[in-house]
């Protein structure tokens, strides 16, 4: 029987041990929207459309940090990674925000929505202002620019300050911008709060298999 390395085991053990965990906070109780936008992971100098060995481990490590914090969402979105983006001059396929999410939602069971481009914005827009996820839990994987444009927008339609919501740095792959839609007594009301992953500083070094 092949054996595998300590990190990738860890890795494993983590996603297999989520259905015990207990959220600190989720939109349950508070009758709003809640929407975590958060970046794809660490990725290569050349960019490829793919996250490196230190994004993957990140990847790894989410799922346990978005469940205890946030609670299992309704739904999740990355976008489709056939849509091509251009990496260092050269378009890749743009796999990077989908395999970021991907481990979180194999160990929640659930299906990622890749319908949307990572450009279409306006689309995933009209998508998230359905009725069919008020006051539900939604992850967003996505390109961080993007992400911004978006977080502004759906703050200012809701009645939000859109200026609350700071640029992306281009090195910052931990943050996670949190939007809370609705709730009010006339159902309007929008807040923006920048947290933490807390996952930088991962390895550099990818979890393979055992020789």
């Amino acid at each position: 029987m092949r054996s595998f390395s300590k990190p990738l085991t860890a890795g494993l053990l983590s996603l297999a041990v989520l259905g015990g965990s207990v959220p600190i906070a989720s939109a349950a109780g508070t009758g709003a929207q809640t929407i975590v936008f958060m970046r794809h992971g660490e990725k290569p100098e050349t960019g490829l459309g793919q996250l490196n060995c230190q994004g993957l481990n990140r990847a790894l490590a989410l799922p346990s940090v978005l469940t205890k914090r946030f609670g299992k969402p309704a739904a999740i979105f990355a976008p489709n990674p056939s849509q091509r983006k251009r990496d260092d001059g050269i378009s890749y396929d743009y796999i990077r925000p989908l395999a970021t999410i991907e481990p979180t939602a194999i160990a929640l069971g659930m299906p990622v929505d890749t319908r949307f481009g990572y450009d279409d914005i306006d689309e995933l827009k009209t998508e998230l202002e359905k009725p069919a996820y008020a006051g539900k839990l939604v992850f967003v994987a996505w390109e961080h620019k993007q992400i911004v444009k978006l977080a502004r927008q759906l703050l200012s339609d809701n009645g939000g300050d859109d200026e609350a919501v700071p640029k992306w740095q281009g090195e910052d792959f931990d943050s996670l911008y949190v939007l809370r839609l609705g709730g009010g007594k006339s159902g309007l009301g929008a807040t923006f709060e920048k947290m933490a992953e807390g996952l930088d500083g991962r390895s550099t070094t990818c979890p393979t298999p055992a020789k």
